[in-house]
């Protein structure tokens, strides 16, 4: 090596990576403006939807203050003088005495000053007694009998409504057939001292005039309209959508609730609804898909009518935002952007790109092992300081490479070695645990099952390892036989391990109890376990409870003898499926405990099922839960008529699909027995 300095390298050469690099650097800088573009236009969107939605709301929250102060005014004033009118004292003599001439003078008298203070400038009165009819306009001053209301008629019902009604007014919107008008009229009760009715008085405003003047629309896209408190539509600007007579109407169609396309719309609604009556001066606001499209609607109450005015703003229609203002906005953003990049892309090459160049042809030269070159730079900023780090970089690099070839080489050379350990022992540790897992099979009744049995069984035993804790029993006597299921606490070789001390205890408590009192057995395996394991109190952090499931079928009573250990039975009968808790308690839990045995007759067809606790854990499904004891009890109600070799493929199937590609958490054992002979004796059992 030497320490003179490397020549420069070759202009030409330098030139076309130059070239390239920039190009390079133009195209990654588009890209990036490309990338800014797009994000701003994102980012403007979002601020225009955002904008608009705000001034939606804005503009939905004065339409309806505006419509309700119109309405308030203008009803209120009409509600008013009807309630006066209702309150004359020769009006209730009148509806006392109809036929009387000189009631009815008085009263006509009296009505004649109040006609023309009403909107419309007419009246009408009902005789509660005889249901007659009265009206006057300015065709009739003077109020004549129209017709007679009938209890039994349709169009007649909105009276009995209204006089069922313990409010004193109402407000209801209808076509009177008779007098050809529809109205919105405004309804008082007229009752004596006592209470009782008298009649109903009132006015009514044409529907049409009424519309235009309180609902005309004042917008581009903007509505309003009124409802009651059971979100009926009693006023709309299009007459087609008024529920018309809603007092006399239980199931109304023309609601606000039709209009809303989602469940949850609909319960935000009338939760809304009932929110704003609660309120005095109160807006409610809320945004809804409905059938003409997603709307910002702003509710506002009239609590004098029992009215609620919503008017709606379509966000998409309404021209709340100018459009030379959003042009500008975006003219000014994209000048700006422009010149941004510009700026970016000029700086960026004079700043950096031109000295990177340099570097990369030195770092290049240095790679392919000109380990002399040497960089020169007076420059102060991290680019001359990289240049300057090149120069010892190049030194120390020479100095390190000898060194770390030989460290290489001796790390390879003990690498190999360990390798080879490694693969013998795990080979070694692999044959161990498959022997276990012959030895554990032996254990299993397989043979018995198949040889001995005189019903039908099916048995799914899938260990979480090749070796695990759970294992199944059978036992046969001339009094009956025993099926049982064990979940040894632990998973792979300590649970294995654990399988030995159950069967061993199970073993000696079958030879020492009565098998018809399978509590008795759990109780004597209890007493076993804690005897083979006497230090179970240096053992707190060790798992060594099992919980265990015994069934004896008993041929001479018919009767299955069931008691578990924190494991229960599923009976599958022709109808239901009968779900057997055992004790919540396991074996060689921290104290002895007794434990209980449940009896159950033997029916021909019955299937038993007793489970461990893996299956009923085992995630899975879209969300991750577990399969749980209603998702076993549902398999069972779907596949418990089937014979029960192709239960045992289906429940497989069942788990494999429900788990997916989730890990099996725990060791699975099912196993399931079914005696189809209607009579099982003590001597054909033999």
């Amino acid at each position: 090596m030497t320490d003179s300095p490397h020549p420069l390298p070759d202009p030409q050469a330098f030139r076309k990576r130059a070239t390239g690099l920039r190009r390079k650097i133009g195209l990654l800088l588009l890209v990036i403006s490309a990338a800014v573009l797009l994000l701003s236009v994102a980012i403007g969107q979002r601020i225009m939807r955002d904008l608009t939605t705000d001034l939606s709301r804005r503009l939905a929250i004065s339409e309806a203050r505006l419509t309700r102060e119109k309405i308030q005014a203008l009803v209120g004033r009409e509600l008013a003088i009807a309630q006066r009118f209702a309150g004359l004292t020769a009006l209730g003599d009148w509806l006392l005495d109809e036929q009387g001439p000189q009631t009815r003078g008085r009263f006509l008298a009296e009505a004649a000053s109040f006609r023309p203070a009403f909107a419309d400038q007419s009246y009408f009165v009902i005789h509660h007694l005889t249901k007659a009819y009265y009206y006057a306009d300015q065709t009739n001053p003077r109020a004549i009998y129209r017709y007679t209301l009938d209890q039994g008629k349709a169009e007649d019902a909105w009276y009995f409504s209204t006089m069922d009604r313990p409010t004193p007014y109402t407000l209801n919107v209808n076509h009177d057939d008779t007098l050809k008008v529809t109205n919105l009229w405004i309804n008082v009760q007229v009752r004596n001292a006592a209470g009782s009715p008298l009649g109903l008085v009132g006015t009514g405003m044409q529907l049409s005039r009424f519309l235009s003047s309180m609902l005309a629309l004042r917008t581009k896209g903007s509505m309003s309209f009124v409802v009651d408190k059971e979100g009926r539509i009693v006023a709309h600007p299009d007459p087609e959508r008024i529920e018309y007579g809603a007092l006399s109407k239980r199931d109304a169609t023309r609601t606000i609730f039709a209009d809303l396309t989602t469940e949850p719309g609909r319960e935000n609604a009338e939760r809304l609804l009932t929110n704003v009556r609660n309120q005095e001066d109160g807006i409610e606001i809320m945004e809804q898909e409905t059938k003409d499209g997603r709307r910002m609607m702003a509710l506002a109450h009239l609590p004098e009518l029992e009215w609620t005015v919503i008017s709606s703003v379509n966000p998409e229609a309404a021209d709340v935002l100018s459009s030379n203002f959003i042009r500008l906005a975006l003219t000014g953003g994209a000048v700006i952007l422009l010149l941004v990049i510009l700026a970016l892309t000029v700086g960026f090459d004079r700043l950096v790109l031109h000295p990177l160049l340099v570097l990369t042809d030195s770092a290049r030269r240095i790679a392919q092992g000109h380990y002399d070159i040497r960089l020169q730079s007076s420059r102060s900023d991290e680019i001359g300081a990289l240049s300057r780090a090149f120069d010892s970089m190049a030194a120390q690099v020479l100095a390190h490479t000898a060194e770390l070839e030989q460290r290489v080489a001796e790390r390879t050379a003990q690498l190999e070695s360990t390798h080879a350990e490694l693969a013998t022992t795990h080979r070694q540790l692999t044959e161990s645990i498959r022997y276990a897992s012959l030895i554990q099979r032996v254990i299993l009744p397989d043979r018995q099952l198949s040889e001995r049995l005189r019903g039908q069984y099916f048995v799914v035993w899938h260990p979480r390892d090749v070796v695990g804790g759970d294992f199944y029993l059978y036992r046969e006597q001339a009094e009956g036989c025993l099926f049982g299921v064990i979940d040894c606490a632990g998973h792979g070789m300590p649970g294995a391990f654990m399988t030995m001390i159950a069967h061993a205890a199970l073993e000696r408590a079958t030879l020492e109890e009565n098998w018809q009192n399978p509590a008795a057995l759990l109780e004597r395996v209890d007493l076993a376990v804690r005897h083979m394991m006497p230090d179970t109190k240096r053992l707190e952090r060790l798992a060594t409870s099992m919980d265990i499931g015994l069934c004896f079928v008993e041929w001479k009573t018919r009767q299955v003898h069931f008691s578990g250990a924190h494991i229960d039975l599923f009976v599958a009968g022709k109808t239901e499926v009968k779900h057997f808790r055992g004790d919540r308690g396991g074996i060689n839990d921290r104290k002895p405990r007794p434990f209980t045995c449940q009896t159950m007759d033997l029916e021909p067809g019955n299937v038993f099922y007793l489970v461990t606790d893996g299956i009923l854990d085992q995630s899975g499904g879209d969300r991750g839960l577990p399969f749980g004891r209603s998702g076993f009890v549902k398999w069972i109600r779907e596949h418990s008529g089937l014979p029960l070799e192709i239960q045992e493929e289906s429940l497989t199937r069942e788990l494999s699909g429900y788990r997916g590609d989730r890990p099996q958490r725990d060791d699975i054992t099912v196993l399931a027995f079914r005696f189809e002979s209607p009579v099982l004796t003590e001597e054909n059992a033999t």
